[in-house]
């Protein structure tokens, strides 16, 4: 980042606004959001003097269109800054609606929006479906790893709706009944078939028909895959790889793997792993129990639900991507190859390289 203050903390706002306004990359993701293409037109830049003195975060032009209003918020958050954020979208909403401008040569996209954009964790620290929005208003967390974005939908902020409640959260990112190869899979089968991001896919015909052929462990459950890839900004709302999807699409298996690690469920190995160091041999119940005691008895978001389906889930993916561990199915006496929470990326990736069990499929995989 060229003029990104290095003093300014990464856990504050204004960390996040400089983000937006010094990265091309996270204003691409921006864009895309937003349904359109980035060009060298759309600017972005830091909010002026509205009504009533309020200074939105990020404006957002094209040429002298505004397209949005952004409001930001660091991953420290509380629920009183929570609603304060959503007060201003409403007031930049307002600003809309009544042509309400910083000068007298802005005006209006009709396809107006306002943001809120904020750090990933934020969607499980506080139970945000809870709250009233602006009928313009998309929630846009970002992913401070990678800096990608993606629109948390009103489907996802279901799937959160009891967060705080009976339910606890340390991820947002969705993994069930696939392999880490099965989505490195779909990756490669949308760049090698379908190189034009903007042509609409039918997921439904994908699934039941090409994927179909693709012999893996879970072909019959692509809707997962999408669903994943979806969630981690990979692919856009066509069904197709992103511009961080062509991107990612580069990477090899293995790369891929220690990208997904570090960027997307190290939260996850952070609650399994320490109990398979003590008990190895542990039950998928006593496994699920544990955590849950950590957390008085509620479950954990996309770990302990489900029954024991999520927590088999990752020990499958554990042997079989990563090499974390082995052992027979439907057995207990596993084996620890190695602990992933305090070795390097270089040696991560070289202990999946022979770990690993995904090598013949990925031959499969390298042909499409």
């Amino acid at each position: 980042m060229n003029i990104l203050d290095e003093r300014i903390k990464p856990d504050s706002e204004k960390y996040i606004q400089n983000l937006i306004i010094n990265r091309r990359d996270v204003q691409e993701h921006i864009i895309e959001r937003l349904d359109l293409e980035y060009d060298k037109s759309i600017k972005f830049t830091k909010g002026l003097s509205y009504d009533n003195k309020m200074l939105p975060d990020i404006k957002i032009l094209r040429k002298n269109e505004i397209l949005a209003l952004i409001e930001c918020k660091g991953p420290k958050i509380n629920v009183t800054d929570y609603v304060r954020g959503i007060g201003q979208l409403f007031q930049y909403e307002h600003f809309f609606e009544n042509n309400i401008t910083e000068n007298k040569t802005d005006k209006y996209s009709p396809d107006f929006k306002t943001i809120y954009l904020y750090p990933d964790e934020v969607t499980y620290k506080i139970n945000i479906k809870n709250f009233k929005y602006p009928k313009t208003t998309i929630l846009l967390p970002i992913n401070l790893q990678n800096f990608s974005l993606s629109e948390f939908s009103v489907e996802q902020r279901k799937k959160f709706s009891t967060v705080g409640e009976g339910l606890i959260g340390i991820s947002k990112y969705y993994f069930r009944d696939n392999r880490m190869f099965e989505l490195y899979a779909l990756i490669k089968y949308l760049k090698s078939n379908f190189s034009n991001s903007n042509k609409q896919l039918s997921r439904t015909y994908l699934e039941n028909n090409l994927m179909q052929k693709i012999k893996v462990i879970n072909n019959g459950n692509w809707r997962n895959a999408f669903i994943s890839l979806s969630i981690m900004n990979i692919i856009n709302k066509k069904n197709n790889l992103n511009k961080f999807g062509e991107k990612i699409s580069q990477l090899n298996y293995y790369e891929f793997c220690s990208m997904v690690f570090y960027d997307y469920i190290r939260p996850y190995i952070e609650e399994i792993f320490p109990i398979l160091i003590k008990n190895n041999n542990i039950g998928l119940s006593e496994l699920i129990m544990q955590i849950k005691k950590k957390y008085d008895g509620k479950d954990v978001l996309f770990l302990t639900q489900a029954g024991r389906r999520y927590a088999s889930s990752w020990l499958n993916i554990f042997r079989d991507d990563f090499g974390f561990i082995d052992f027979a199915p439907r057995r207990t006496n596993r084996i620890i190859n190695y602990n992933p929470l305090d070795i390097s990326k270089d040696q991560l990736e070289k202990n999946i390289i022979k770990y690993t069990k995904a090598n013949s499929y990925l031959k499969i995989i390298n042909t499409l």
